[in-house]
């Protein structure tokens, strides 16, 4: 069976939705107020509390929502109206030492609250914005992108 599976998904290659719930979960949304998407490739999902997000997925919110992310090392992202944040890179390996959290924050507003990457691996915790990079270092911080 395990021989069938794995074919099935090499065959099928990596943009079926089969391979996408494969993929390992980084996080997931906590709280929702209004209306938002996620983008996962060329493929949108609506939002809702509980939905599990993968690295790479494009979070969006509405002009009248709200959003609350909290990833698997405790890290939680807020975003208020009409925002738009991209998971460029996120490890999360303790047991190997390895660490990393890249977010781009494309428009909007974030509350960035760190989690333990940040405490275990100070440098390995990047947000860009447009112009810009902040490397984290701190414990929380706001962010207003304007367009």
């Amino acid at each position: 069976m395990k021989i069938f599976v794995t074919s099935l998904v090499l065959l099928l290659g990596t943009s079926c939705p089969l391979y996408a719930m494969l993929a390992e979960a980084i996080g997931q949304i906590q709280t929702l107020q209004g209306s938002a998407s996620v983008l996962r490739g060329t493929t949108s999902f609506p939002a809702k509390v509980g939905f599990a997000l993968q690295r790479g997925d494009m979070i969006r919110t509405a002009k009248p929502g709200a959003l609350g992310i909290i990833l698997t090392d405790d890290t939680t992202i807020s975003l208020g109206p009409n925002s738009e944040l991209v998971i460029n890179e996120y490890v999360f390996a303790p047991k190997d030492g390895k660490f990393a959290l890249v977010a781009r924050m494309a428009k909007g507003t974030f509350v960035y609250l760190s989690g333990l990457i940040s405490k275990l691996s100070p440098n390995a915790v990047q947000l860009l914005i447009p112009d810009a990079t902040i490397a984290v270092r701190g414990t929380k911080l706001l962010v207003d992108v304007q367009e």
